[in-house]
């Protein structure tokens, strides 16, 4: 049986301490400019890739074009606002 408080949060960007929580639940640190990886999402036809840099003290998304941010909280505002669906870790 599905909660209405489940429904209300489906699809929300958040953060734990330092983690990024993905819609579907997952947890994921953000990957620092040393790291290969990149978290990718999608912003209706538009594809973006997330790091950091810095120490990983600010945040860049790259796609069409790039937007940097000075805290996790700021991205995860961003990224609920625009209805960012998360594609996986590339």
């Amino acid at each position: 049986m599905i909660k209405l408080k489940d429904l209300l949060s489906e699809g929300k960007w958040g953060t734990k301490g330092k983690y990024l929580t993905m819609p579907d639940g997952e947890i994921s640190s953000i990957p620092g400019d040393r790291d290969r990886d990149s978290i990718v999402f999608s912003i209706g036809q538009s594809t973006f890739r997330l790091n950091s840099f810095a120490g990983g003290k600010k945040m860049s998304i790259v796609g069409d074009y790039q937007k940097d941010f000075k805290n996790v909280n700021d991205l995860v505002k961003w990224l609920n606002k625009n209805k960012a669906k998360y594609l996986g870790i590339d």
